[in-house]
């Protein structure tokens, strides 16, 4: 079986980057999407403002992998940053920067950045494994197991 916990990002790597205000809240935000939700980061980058129902707590996917489209359910604080980075926008790019769409380069490498290395395949490669109940996400052997998503 091929060893993949160099594939896996602890709840205090997450959460100390989440939580870091030198990183753009729209980089962010699409970071706590793929932690917290079911969705890829293409999916995440595609949205539009019109996309996020935030007071049903759902983001609509329109250019899915699999084709058709999709709702996903996100966390009430998934949605509370959504709904401060959207402010009164009601159209256009959901996540922005300099007045443009994010680009996966962009997030990647701040999220390289602000974890020491993790790739940003390793948020949903990790939340896959913790809803399989399959890995323990402590930073050392000898802590108590990381709160769960």
């Amino acid at each position: 079986m091929m060893d993949t916990t160099h594939l896996l990002v602890t709840d205090l790597e997450v959460d100390t980057a989440l939580a870091d205000p030198a990183v753009p809240a729209a980089i962010r935000a699409v970071w706590q999407l793929l932690w917290e939700s079911e969705v890829r980061l293409d999916e995440v980058l595609a949205f539009d403002v019109p996309d996020a129902e935030l007071d049903d707590r759902l983001v609509v996917i329109r250019h899915a992998k699999e084709g058709g489209v999709y709702e996903a359910g996100i966390t009430v604080s998934a949605a509370n940053a959504l709904r401060e980075l959207i402010g009164a926008r009601r159209d256009g790019p959901l996540f922005t920067m300099d007045g443009r769409r994010l680009t996966k380069a962009e997030v990647a490498t701040a999220f390289r950045e602000a974890t020491g290395g993790r790739t940003i395949h390793a948020l949903r490669f990790t939340r896959q494994r913790k809803e399989r109940g399959s890995t323990r996400l402590s930073s050392t052997a000898d802590q108590p197991e990381g709160k769960t998503a």
